[in-house]
């Protein structure tokens, strides 16, 4: 099965490293890339429209408010233009992009409606996921 697969990217301040998280997403996956600029005060907006991303601006500070006006992009377009599968991704690398097939892997498949990824389940490497 193949689907439409929309990546939406809350970023605040991500100007160093939006620019390899677009770089390094799987252009053979995914249709459309917006990053949800989250009152950033640096280069992030202008990075990412170079790297070809869609860029909507949220003035609302907060990491739900980016995600909400990323769903709101998307479900503004007419039915037939929406993602089948959207995937939430951080603009900061802590998620990484290569690893997107192995995600959305299950919804293609059929067998799940919804994938949620833990960086602190399976296998971490020593010294991750320290309190802040």
């Amino acid at each position: 099965m193949s689907a439409i697969i929309d990546v939406i990217i809350p970023a605040y301040n991500e100007e160093d490293s939006i620019g390899k998280v677009l770089q390094d997403l799987p252009t053979e996956l995914v249709r459309e890339v917006v990053v949800c600029n989250n009152a950033s005060t640096d280069r992030t907006g202008a990075v990412a429209r170079s790297q070809g991303a869609t860029v909507v601006e949220q003035p609302r500070k907060g990491y739900g408010s980016a995600c909400l006006k990323g769903m709101e992009y998307l479900a503004q377009k007419p039915p037939a233009e929406r993602p089948q599968i959207v995937v939430f991704l951080d603009g900061d690398y802590s998620d990484h992009p290569d690893e997107l097939a192995q995600v959305v892997a299950p919804i293609l498949q059929g067998d799940y409606d919804l994938v949620i990824g833990s960086r602190a389940l399976g296998n971490m490497e020593r010294g991750a996921m320290q309190p802040q």
